[in-house]
């Protein structure tokens, strides 16, 4: 991959688990098929009712660590929710998820299992080296399907134009489409429980079976 990826050291003087998961692979766009939402639905959201029966939010495995960096840099996690949390409160709801395409889905299914915020981005719409640091006041982008987010303290990646996605919600800017052919896919880990590199193995045989994905490389970034 042509863009290297790092996190600014600084962040860890305010929160010391920060590590990024990161899929490098190419697949053609098109809407899941019947059997990726029969697994979905058979599997997935069973499992993951059971492991969350009676537990508070805060306790959830994946979630639990990305509450406590939201916290240490300063936002309300139940103002701003993780999108983790986001999804599987619908699923707690017995609310349908939205179907968008095969890789925003499998993206959903590998935070749903984990716990953990996964945003996947089109590689061709991102320029230059990528770095994971924390927003500025004023800063802030159009999120997919919102308006103009204020990203302020939130940790965010960014190109050399600029922020384009967080663990919170992803900008249009370079938002998956059924145009997308390279794709980036990175798992936000605020925590010290998550086997990264078992996560990623599992996220890329989802991609391969469910999306026809073509991986070209997984790492995991830290400090």
């Amino acid at each position: 991959m042509e863009h290297s990826i790092s996190i600014d050291g600084t962040l860890y003087e305010i929160y010391p688990y920060i590590t990024l998961g990161v899929l490098h692979f190419h697949a053609e766009v098109m809407p899941s098929d019947d059997a990726f939402w029969d697994h979905m639905k058979n599997d997935v959201f069973p499992q993951v009712l059971r492991e969350i029966d009676g537990k508070n939010w805060g306790d959830i495995k994946g979630i639990k660590g990305s509450r406590a960096c939201y916290k240490a840099f300063g936002k309300d996690p139940g103002k701003h929710r993780v999108s983790s949390e986001a999804l599987i409160r619908r699923i707690r709801r017995g609310d349908e998820l939205y179907r968008l395409n095969n890789v925003v889905d499998v993206n959903n299914l590998i935070s749903i299992k984990s716990g953990l915020s996964v945003g996947s981005y089109d590689l061709d719409k991102l320029k230059g080296d990528i770095v994971l640091r924390k927003a500025l006041p004023g800063e802030g982008y159009q999120g997919i399907g919102k308006d103009i987010l204020n990203m302020e303290n939130f940790l965010v990646l960014c190109d050399e134009e600029g922020m384009f996605g967080s663990s919170h919600s992803d900008s249009v800017r370079a938002m998956v489409t059924e145009e997308t052919k390279d794709i980036l896919t990175v798992i936000y880990c605020f925590d010290d429980e998550t086997d990264l590199e078992v996560l990623l193995a599992y996220a890329a045989d989802a991609f391969v079976e469910y999306a026809s994905a073509e991986i070209c490389e997984t790492c995991i970034i830290k400090g």
